[in-house]
């Protein structure tokens, strides 16, 4: 029972980390000279390829992208927002480690 309480405060904590993590460096950033829209619309799919679970919100600057899972919460979190010619392109991770690598890669794909 208390393993099932500790999951269960976890996975509430864990809906509350998305602007945790943009409090630290993003583990990639770059400009596109694409709209935040054109952007979300092509790392959106990339992403739900890796974590089916990754939806998209519009912001009032442009657009959130975020993949979670049940028991860790937000795994990746993309933050495109517009910028002078474009957008500009954040993406954060929990831990910046060598499984991380295709977040980042289909970020950079659709620059």
């Amino acid at each position: 029972m208390r393993i099932f309480i500790a999951a269960v405060a976890v996975a509430m904590l864990a809906g509350c980390s998305t602007s945790g993590m943009q409090e630290g460096a993003p583990a990639f950033s770059a400009s596109s000279q694409k709209t935040p829209q054109q952007y979300s619309r092509c790392l959106g799919p990339k992403w739900q390829e890796i974590n089916p679970s990754t939806s998209s919100i519009e912001t009032e600057t442009g657009y959130k992208i975020s993949a979670s899972t049940a028991f860790t919460g937000v795994v990746a979190l993309a933050v495109i927002d517009q910028s002078k010619g474009g957008s500009m392109v954040k993406i954060f991770l929990p831990v910046d480690w060598a499984g991380t690598s295709g977040w980042k890669d289909a970020a950079k794909t659709c620059i």
